[in-house]
């Protein structure tokens, strides 16, 4: 699987919110979106998903052209799948109806066997003893567990994930992350949007710097947080610092 984006442009009205992004991300690989807020990384999430339809440019899928209009946007979200900043989990199912309405209803999967995935999934990821319980009763982070898991339900060969500790108090964000760091070490290939400095260090095989809705600079993690090149990620990253992100 290989994810190409090219020359991608987003304006929302007279807000050109992306300005000619390449970006390429390969079979297995993590890369962290870095930058400041409202430099893009969420649009440029929501366009690869295709929830936002980009004004010039083009997204393959291992070659495939799925951002021309003639993709089936639920059959690439199939293979696409994504996790926001709010969880987006419905209060009158239980858990368990939250991870498999999708993959039932929208991909067809037999309903044995998503209750069957999506309960292996929640023990995987602590989450076991949850499976009938109903989302106002999980803390923060265990249902943004719960929202990961159910993305991957359907067996996604590209995970998006948009800041997805941001809405979580401090001391729940490092059980969402360890969740992402497992899948990390399990290979799956995974786009995330962050602003957490040292989880992008210690697990992206590469990060990209955004600001003003382009890429300013893209590396290892090594490069871009520790030497970074340009001026303006080196501005960034000193503020990031300052504020003991980092």
């Amino acid at each position: 699987m290989k994810l190409e984006m090219r020359e991608i442009h987003k304006s929302f009205g007279s807000n050109h919110v992306l300005k000619g992004i390449d970006l390429d991300v390969d079979e297995h690989e993590v890369v962290c979106l870095i930058g400041p807020s409202g430099c893009g990384k969420s649009t440029l999430l929501r366009t690869i998903n295709l929830l936002e339809k980009i004004d010039q440019g083009t997204i393959r899928l291992e070659g495939q052209l799925i951002s021309d209009g003639a993709a089936n946007p639920n059959e690439i979200r199939q293979r696409i799948g994504i996790v926001f900043q709010s969880y987006n989990l419905f209060p009158h199912m239980t858990v368990l109806k939250n991870l498999t309405l999708g993959p039932i209803k929208a991909n067809g999967m037999d309903p044995t066997a998503a209750e069957a995935k999506a309960k292996d999934l929640l023990d995987r990821f602590g989450l076991a003893d949850k499976v009938h319980e109903y989302p106002d009763r999980l803390s923060g982070g265990q249902q943004q567990r719960a929202a990961i898991v159910r993305a991957l339900v359907g067996d996604p060969e590209v995970l998006l994930l948009d800041e997805i500790t941001s809405a979580l108090d401090p001391e729940l964000v490092g059980e969402v992350l360890s969740v992402i760091r497992e899948l990390a070490t399990r290979g799956l290939t995974m786009v995330l949007a962050t602003h957490e400095m040292g989880f992008a260090r210690d697990v992206a095989n590469r990060v990209v710097f955004m600001d003003a809705g382009s890429v300013v600079e893209t590396g290892p993690p090594s490069q871009v947080l520790g030497t970074p090149v340009e001026a303006r990620t080196q501005q960034f990253l000193a503020r990031v610092i300052e504020g003991g992100r980092l």
